[in-house]
């Protein structure tokens, strides 16, 4: 899901680059889509595979959002670090 992630957000880094207002709303709101569809889809996930494993459906489910959430701001903030730096568009346009 990780990896998943980190591949979606590097697909659309040439649609965060904004020149208007309308766009950086347009962009936010895709953003919005793409975070609640990937935890989301790790709450799925994390729950069949816990109801498949041992019966624990809520605390699989609940492991897998909490890791990918960890994962998704451990992914922005170090691709903001990084555009700091100089090495940006990993996973988003960022202005530093």
């Amino acid at each position: 899901m990780v990896a998943a992630y980190i591949g979606v957000m590097h697909a659309l880094v040439e649609f965060s680059k904004v020149d208007n207002i309308d766009e950086a709303a347009d962009r936010d709101a895709a953003y919005a889509y793409i975070h609640i569809g990937f935890l989301g889809c790790a709450a799925v996930i994390g729950f069949l595979a816990g109801k498949w494993f041992n019966g624990l459906g809520v605390a699989f489910s609940t492991l897998f959002v909490i890791v990918l959430v960890v994962a998704m701001l451990g992914t922005q903030m170090a691709s903001y670090e990084l555009a700091c730096e100089g090495h940006n568009d990993l996973v988003r346009h960022w202005q530093c």
